[in-house]
């Protein structure tokens, strides 16, 4: 019985031991020198590395992630981060030892700086970041799994965190997230997403809470891209479901086939969203549970302005009390919203006005490609002339308009060659970034970081044509890619 005895706390002892804990004396690892501390956990294998136990860099100790190579970390394992974590290599990849067992995730605590750059990051269980110090450019993220460490592929929790020129592709559940009663005020900039929600639950691409009292959320310049199959996902939602202030700034985003575009929901909501393109947002199939364009849910205040909405159930949904100037009124909206083939049941809603609330909202092209009169624009807007007790819509006078023209000085400049190809090619890039490879019906089939000057890419597909978008430092620029 002792021999026994010994032997399970012998087996119990190498379990606890086995994970390794930095000093928190103020050391610098990178992976050569975390290996050389530590080297049945983090394994050099001379092409990459493996953790094969937990890893945890303590407050006031640095993980530098400097060389271009690849981070294997066995299912279940957990990175926490309590000191710094930064990139400085311009090719490094996180990903599980085996796709099929996902490792845990990433941790980052609240006396964490983290610096995510030039990384793919695939087959885990989310990043839950306590820091609001956080900062991701150039990165992949990709096929996260749920029911591991968070509610998103990103989950945050405090602070002004910045998401920029990254790629988010197929994740379980939604891009980033946040909490109901947290305050995060995330910068989300020049992102593309598709996809993601994989599994169908409930929650749209982008899924966060209240920005906090003068804090601004800001989701900026982003494609996402849903799964038509997909039909609870929405596109974005910046929502205060238990009170607290929120304030966002939605502008210049490209959202197409989700269940919704854009929503925000809750009280104590103001901000403005403008010049975004919501396409074919309509793949909720009963009308009552969604296919907005736009919906405004709360008692918030907003300002509608330039974006082009087509294809939804509904084109701009105003419910509650919100307050919506949508052109000519106090908040001074410009108007110039185009509304085409936004409809449900054989009738077109280009605004319904469900809230008692009277709407200014001049100077937009209700019925974009017809040459509409009086009669013709009463018949998309549903308010007090059509029941009494909903607010009145000012819609004179009005206005039609044409697709707004690409800016050339947002397009970032690319070759591509030979093209047709076989599937190898090289790309040359102005500037280091990331590219996504895409079938005519949006389905992704490659995705990869890009340094500047000349790249090697392959792509594993049948012969076709694909669509190859380009992202670097806020631009983007897309080509046909010929397949033979």
């Amino acid at each position: 019985m002792k021999k026994i005895s010994l032997l399970l706390f012998s087996s119990i002892s190498t379990f606890i031991f086995s994970q390794f804990v930095s000093p928190g004396t103020g050391v610098t690892y990178n992976l050569a020198s975390l290996s050389a501390a530590a080297p049945t956990v983090v394994v050099n294998n001379g092409t990459d590395y493996s953790m094969t136990a937990n890893v945890t860099i303590s407050a006031g100790d640095v993980l530098n992630m400097d060389e271009n190579t690849t981070l294997k970390i066995n299912g279940g394992l957990l990175l926490t981060v309590a000191g710094t974590y930064n990139t400085t290599a311009t090719d490094f990849k996180i990903t599980a030892t085996d796709p099929a067992v996902v490792f845990k995730g990433i941790r980052l605590e609240s006396t964490s700086t983290a610096t995510f750059k030039n990384t793919t990051l695939e087959y885990g269980g989310g990043i839950q970041a306590l820091t609001g110090n956080f900062l991701m450019d150039n990165c992949i993220v990709r096929y996260f799994k749920s029911g591991q460490n968070t509610s998103a592929a990103i989950n945050f929790s405090t602070g002004n965190p910045v998401v920029k020129n990254s790629q988010f592709i197929q994740n379980d559940l939604a891009a980033v997230a946040s909490g109901a009663n947290q305050s995060v005020a995330l910068e989300f900039t020049g992102n593309y997403l598709n996809g993601n929600t994989k599994l169908n639950s409930n929650r749209p691409q982008i899924n966060m809470g209240p920005s906090g009292t003068g804090s601004t959320t800001k989701i900026l310049n982003n494609t996402i891209i849903g799964n038509r199959a997909n039909d609870k996902v929405g596109g974005i939602s910046v929502s205060s479901l238990l009170g607290v202030y929120n304030n966002v700034l939605i502008d210049g985003n490209t959202v197409t086939d989700n269940r919704y575009g854009i929503t925000i929901t809750g009280n104590n909501c103001s901000g403005t969203i403008s010049n975004n393109i919501l396409t074919n947002n309509n793949v909720e199939t009963v009308p009552a549970n969604g296919g907005s364009g736009i919906n405004l849910y709360g008692n918030g205040t907003f300002k509608v302005e330039k974006n082009q909405i087509r294809g939804s159930l509904w084109g701009i949904t105003l419910v509650n009390t919100t307050t919506a100037d949508l052109g000519g009124g106090a908040l001074g909206s410009a108007g110039q919203n185009i509304f085409k083939d936004n409809g449900n049941g054989g009738q077109l809603y280009a605004l319904y006005n469900n809230t008692p609330n009277a709407v200014s909202a001049t100077n937009n092209c209700w019925r974009e490609g017809e040459l509409s009169d009086d009669t013709m624009v009463e018949a998309v807007i549903t308010h007090q002339v059509d029941t009494s007790t909903l607010g009145l819509v000012t819609f004179k006078p009005y206005l039609c308009g044409t697709p707004l023209a690409t800016n050339e000085s947002n397009l970032a400049k690319n070759n591509i060659y030979p093209n047709p190809s076989n599937g190898t090619f090289t790309f040359d890039a102005e500037k280091s970034g990331n590219i996504i490879v895409s079938d005519v019906s949006g389905k992704v089939v490659y995705s990869g970081l890009v340094n500047k000057g000349k790249n090697i890419v392959s792509v594993k597909a049948t012969s076709g044509v694909y669509i190859l978008n380009y992202q670097s430092e806020g631009k983007k620029s897309s080509n046909k890619l010929i397949i033979k």
